[in-house]
């Protein structure tokens, strides 16, 4: 059992040794893409600290292979400027305008945005921005994510966390279950924080799995090993037990059959609109339902927020409709500019006016699970538009080239690129049930990047005409 720090330095070596070796063997433009599919595997709580802020292993790996990447790849930094590069660009900066307004102190605060959004950004961009980028880094990706399921599913069916039990133990940031689900099996929370997050990780990681199985047409056994591995990473999604991700699976599903057929496609839509219909109308029921396995287990409270409601139940699934009620209206209130990053982070918030006065109550309704609510209150309404036009215009930018992937991606196919619409698809709703936390958020702005890249690629083909 090693601490934080040497654990750390562990991962960090493993990962940029992997990237080094792999560029040489491979080239240098894939090493970046190697060593950041590489460093999926520290915990994301082996972290050190410089000047006052935390660093991970994924974040160490991108920073320093960025560094080694401008100085051998500089002439592509600024090629083929698109949408989702603007808009990425503009929500790093409205960070800074927001918490430099409120807090001060710009160097600090322009750090960390560029943290949060441009870090992992940059890293998926310039890692896929080249020629063969899927063809060379989709083996690696889902050799890693196939790595960490199977991990997974020894954990959730022994209770023993492999990064626990080898590097060094999970701290205490955000509360991991540790009991079994459905008196079943455990919840695997594998190199992040919690299940939740593990499953979200995993599932972003899908359509570099369907670009390996979709590439396979005449080999049978390589056909089958691929196929072993798009599998792996779907029982890891089902290792966490979290019924978001692993809902998020056949919606992702969905999306790609309603895509490739119009029968299919109007049958799903209107399906779709009568399951909706009908859960809003027996949302008590429904909700009731969806307990049902916690609150055999004493975990329904009884909450009354000030004067605005009789006394109602809380259970984890229902902390979502009240984190809208709570919180919502403070979106509101807060503006264009919302209330800065400080004043809106913790649990609960800080300092939110508007928080109900029980501290009890307080403390109950502190998880703020929405991440579109969490981007609000921290940057108000022109942060949160950025945020989700982003998401919106990936799924785009998925689709149309899901039209020209065969021609200008090639050996990658409108297979995969529908995978990542399909994914962000159904991203949009699962983000809506849980807080915005690094430990997968690095890796939804990473696979933004991955196809702006793509973006990059078929920009670039164009104006050379390339067939």
């Amino acid at each position: 059992m090693f601490n934080d720090q040497i654990s750390f330095a562990i991962m960090l070596t493993v990962s940029l040794a992997f990237a080094a070796w792999y560029g040489r063997r491979h080239g240098k433009q894939y090493a970046l893409g190697a060593g950041m599919a590489v460093s999926m595997l520290a915990g994301t709580w082996f972290e050190i600290e410089v000047f006052n802020t935390p660093i991970n292993v994924t974040m160490a790996t991108a920073i320093v292979l960025l560094i080694v990447y401008c100085t051998h790849s500089w002439r592509e930094i600024f090629k083929a400027i698109n949408l989702l590069d603007v808009l990425i660009t503009a929500l790093f900066l409205w960070h800074i305008v927001v918490d430099v307004y409120y807090d001060g102190n710009p160097l600090a605060i322009a750090a960390q945005a560029y943290g949060q959004w441009m870090l992992p950004y940059a890293a998926g961009r310039y890692a896929f921005v080249h020629a063969g980028s899927l063809e060379k880094l989709s083996p690696v990706f889902v050799t890693v994510a196939a790595i960490i399921s199977v991990a997974a599913i020894f954990e959730s069916v022994s209770g023993i966390n492999l990064w626990e039990l080898l590097l060094t133990e999970m701290d205490d940031k955000v509360s991991h279950p540790r009991r079994r689900r459905y008196d079943w099996l455990y919840r695997a929370a594998g190199p992040v924080r919690h299940p939740i997050f593990l499953g979200i990780v995993l599932m972003t990681m899908l359509p570099f799995a369907v670009d390996l199985v979709s590439r396979q047409r005449d080999s049978s056994k390589k056909r089958i090993l691929v196929s072993t591995g798009l599998a792996a990473v779907i029982l890891g999604v089902g290792a966490t037990l979290s019924r978001g991700p692993i809902l998020c699976l056949p919606v992702s599903a969905l999306f790609a059959v309603a895509w490739y057929d119009r029968i299919a496609r109007w049958s799903i839509i209107i399906l779709a609109m009568i399951g909706s219909l009908i859960a809003i109308v027996y949302a008590d029921s429904f909700l009731s339902y969806l307990d049902s396995s916690e609150s055999n287990r004493g975990e329904s409270h009884i909450v009354e927020i000030d004067d605005r409601n009789s006394p109602q139940i809380y259970t984890s699934s229902r902390n979502r409709i009240f984190v809208v009620k709570i919180y919502g209206p403070l979106v509101v209130k807060g503006g264009p500019v919302g209330y800065g990053s400080k004043r809106s982070t913790g649990f609960p918030p800080r300092n939110l006016p508007g928080l109900p006065a029980d501290p009890t109550v307080r403390e109950r309704l502190g998880v703020v699970d929405n991440s579109y609510i969490n981007i609000g209150l921290r940057f108000g309404w022109i942060g949160l538009v950025t945020f989700v036009c982003t998401l919106l215009f990936t799924i785009s930018f998925a689709l149309r080239f899901a039209l020209v992937a065969s021609t200008y991606l090639y050996p990658c196919d409108w297979q995969c690129m529908i995978a990542y619409a399909g994914v962000f698809f159904a991203l949009l709703f699962e983000i809506g049930t849980v807080f915005w936390s690094y430990d997968y958020a690095f890796w939804i702005m990473l696979q933004i990047g991955a196809i702006s890249g793509s973006a990059s690629q078929v920009a670039q083909a164009r104006t050379k005409g390339w067939i």
